[in-house]
């Protein structure tokens, strides 16, 4: 270590020395590219020179220049990630490969999935105490362990509290008793929400009222992480809170449609378009009521602290990002701690989390910086954070919160009571803490023979297609070899490599695991799975059936128009092409826009004028599937027309005429002459579309994340959710092996349906 801290420091010295400097902050880099010291960075891209925003971008090539200035002898190699899951994703899958990078900016909840792994080193010994010391508690409580050890520098914070219009509350709510009545009073008398909150199938759903939990005194794990949220005093705590949810629907203080809230965005935009007296959000969107509302409108708003069960408490959730050194090496890791205290030094976490739009975790901030000082939100945003707390940073809280959304869910629907919800989540998240604790102890992952099973079998089967091959068709070897290479590393191995993995208990993270068919036994003996299978039945079939009938129509009306010379066809062909060339988070995000249940949706909008709505058209079980059908549909009929308006064009111009001279009607033409012909290309579509919709989650995540509590949940996105919520590799990995199952078989189909023979006429 000394040798190479050494080296560095001459380095530097020599660089400081030398000719004008370079660019110090580039897109991909940060510092001298000739430093000899190159650390890589994966940052939020909202954190760093690279963000959306001009001023966070300035403000961060500012700090990241005097940084480089005083630092010649080290570069950065930086990365940054659009998308929060994009990132998680990327992150986790390093992590299972040994290749994380030196420096990371990580969402707080994401925290325990590294530690467990023993992925993240502490910073104690580049860190004094004394800066510590400036921190709000939270963020070192949850990033520390037993013995002490600091594993992270969190990076700007938030907090949830109750937004309220003063106009129409007078006195914002300080207890649940206060809040339905209040709220309650305003739907009945002005024919709006009353209280908004989330309760759709994500995170926030659980996080937004656990200060409701903490309030009460009530714990979600004991000190060595297991659950106790369901046991003892914190069963009753937590029963209250569903209680509570459960009485915001009945009393009518909250409308149905909170079960279709899964963005922050959807209570903002209620806010804008007057649909709201109070909601439960975060402290980030006074800005977007602040921009979204003209100053008259703004003013009419306040804040106040989250009403709790009884008067007197107190308590708030608490985000936010860290930074982690994931550097093993002494020399990378203290130049990577000095990196991160520069950034959050206090000369620094003022101007950033001003601009940022972000709460400092720095309780100096809030004395010696004039903003955070002095104006009255954030002073008050400031003093809700001392009674503020973050997520637990402990391995089984991803599960945990999973079961909780589903329970909010159950109890928020009326599907069940708040303590059948509350027994069956207590009674999954026990199950899966056994589970994850009668696995291998969590460490990094031995040398492990299995691993190259996949790849040896790939290649087997690769030789056995060259290897007889011999005499006049030697020389079809060097054709296909490229070909079967290809095949083997891109299809055969992923696939093999999927079954060997289902076959372990392996968490995404990438610690130490074993081999073992719990996952499977587990799969099938856990009834949810079932429901699952009846939901990707119905979706699957009524998805297929309007594509199929849907886009045979659309193809079908294009080319008789075509055969008639109708000018126009090309461009309808585009049109209905457009939609499916749209990737499919995006179409549910669309669709979502088109069918929010509030005045800003474009579908109950119109309802509303035709006297037949508005419509639970997210938070109704029943159309809430019925909405998610629609939206695939609207995007796969495309691809139907595009293959039967093919079809169509193999079918010889004389059948048409000779059906025209026979005077045959639309119906008869159809049956006689084009489904004869088209048949072969019709079952074809029937096999390629059901592979399709079978696999298709990225669409619902956007539009309905699966809910209202399960009830649009399909097997593929529950794979997803296994791998990275849940973050089981190995139960997601079973999941995948049946869905494999099925799409091979329907492949098998589709192949037997190309290689028979063309009918018709010669």
């Amino acid at each position: 270590m000394a040798v190479t801290t050494a080296f560095v420091a001459c380095s530097a010295a020599l660089l400081a020395a030398a000719s004008p400097d370079p660019a110090l902050v580039t897109p991909m880099r940060v510092g001298r590219p000739d430093a000899p010291l190159a650390l890589s960075v994966w940052a939020q891209q909202d954190y760093s020179h690279l963000a959306a925003r001009p001023a966070i971008a300035q403000i961060f090539t500012d700090v990241f220049r005097e940084w480089a200035e005083s630092h010649p002898g080290v570069q950065l190699r930086v990365s940054v990630m659009p998308a929060l899951e994009q990132h998680k994703a990327k992150l986790l899958l390093a992590a299972a490969a040994g290749r994380l990078p030196d420096i990371a900016s990580v969402d707080s909840f994401w925290m325990p999935l590294f530690m467990a792994g023993g992925h993240v080193q502490p910073l104690n010994d580049y860190w004094p105490e004394e800066d510590r010391a400036d921190f709000l508690p939270f963020t070192l409580e949850t990033l520390s362990d037993a013995r002490g050890n600091v594993y992270g520098v969190w990076h700007g914070t938030d907090c949830r509290v109750l937004y309220y219009r003063k106009d129409l509350v007078p006195a914002p709510p300080r207890t649940w008793a206060e809040l339905l009545d209040t709220a309650s009073r305003v739907a009945r008398e002005r024919g709006i929400a009353g209280y908004l909150y989330n309760a759709g199938r994500w995170e926030a759903a659980v996080f937004d009222h656990l200060p409701m939990f903490w309030a009460q005194g009530g714990e979600l794990v004991d000190g060595e992480g297991r659950p106790v949220f369901g046991q003892g005093p914190n069963r009753e705590r937590m029963l209250n809170v569903l209680t509570f949810l459960r009485d915001t629907i009945r009393t009518g203080a909250s409308p149905r449609s909170v079960l279709a809230n899964n963005d922050y965005q959807q209570l903002t935009s209620a806010a804008a378009a007057g649909d709201v007296a109070m909601f439960l959000g975060g402290s980030w969107q006074l800005r977007d009521l602040e921009t979204g509302l003209s100053p008259a409108e703004f003013a009419k708003w306040d804040m106040a602290p989250i009403p709790q069960k009884e008067a007197g408490t107190q308590s708030t959730g608490t985000g936010g990002w860290v930074w982690v050194v994931f550097a093993r090496d002494p020399a990378r890791r203290k130049a990577a701690a000095e990196f991160l205290l520069t950034v959050e030094s206090p000369a620094n976490v003022g101007r950033i989390s001003q601009v940022a739009g972000q709460l400092p975790v720095r309780t100096s901030a809030y004395r010696n910086v004039s903003f955070f000082r002095d104006n009255p939100w954030y002073a008050r945003f400031g003093r809700m954070l001392v009674h503020g707390r973050a997520r637990p940073a402990v391995p089984i809280y991803p599960a945990l919160s999973e079961q909780l959304q589903l329970a909010v869910g159950y109890t928020v629907s009326g599907e069940k009571t708040p303590e059948q919800a509350l027994e069956d989540a207590w009674s999954a998240v026990r199950e899966i803490d056994a589970r994850q604790r009668s696995s291998k102890p969590s460490g990094r992952p031995g040398f492990d023979v299995f691993t190259f099973l996949p790849a040896a079998i790939a290649a087997l089967l690769a030789l056995s297609v060259i290897a007889p091959l011999r005499g006049r068709q030697s020389g079809l070897r060097a054709w296909l070899t490229p070909a079967l290479v290809l095949v083997a590393t891109v299809l055969v191995y992923p696939m093999l490599d999927l079954v060997r993995l289902a076959f372990t208990d392996t968490r995404t993270h990438g610690a130490a695991y074993s081999y073992t068919t719990a996952s499977f036994r587990a799969l099938f003996a856990d009834p949810a799975f079932y429901g699952m299978v009846g939901v990707t039945l119905v979706f699957v079939a009524s998805s297929v059936a309007l594509q199929l009938g849907l886009g045979l129509g659309i193809a079908l009306l294009i080319d008789a128009a075509r055969r008639r010379g109708a000018a126009g066809t090309l461009a309808a062909r585009v049109a209905v092409v457009s939609a499916w060339v749209i990737p499919g988070v995006l179409v549910g995000v669309l669709w979502r826009i088109l069918l929010v249940e509030n005045r800003a949706g474009i579908v109950n909008y119109w309802l509303s004028r035709a006297g037949i709505g508005p419509l639970p058209l997210l938070s109704s079980g029943t159309l809430a599937m019925a909405s998610v059908i629609a939206a695939n549909t609207w995007r796969g009929c495309a691809f139907t027309m595009i293959l039967q308006f093919a079809g169509l064009q193999r079918i010889p111009r004389e059948l048409h005429e000779a059906a025209d001279l026979e005077g045959l009607g639309a119906w008869a033409r159809f049956r006689m002459v084009v489904l004869p012909m088209i048949a072969p290309v019709l079952a074809l579509n029937l096999a390629l579309i059901t592979i399709q919709t079978l696999n298709t989650f990225d669409l619902i995540l956007p539009l309905t994340g699966g809910g209202p509590a399960r009830r649009t949940e399909v097997i593929s996105l529950y794979m997803y959710r296994s791998a990275f919520y849940g973050l089981e590799a190995g139960r997601a990995a079973a999941v995948a092996v049946v869905m494999l199952a099925l799409n091979l078989g329907l492949a098998l189909v589709a192949v037997r349906r190309l290689r028979r023979p063309r009918g018709g006429v010669a």
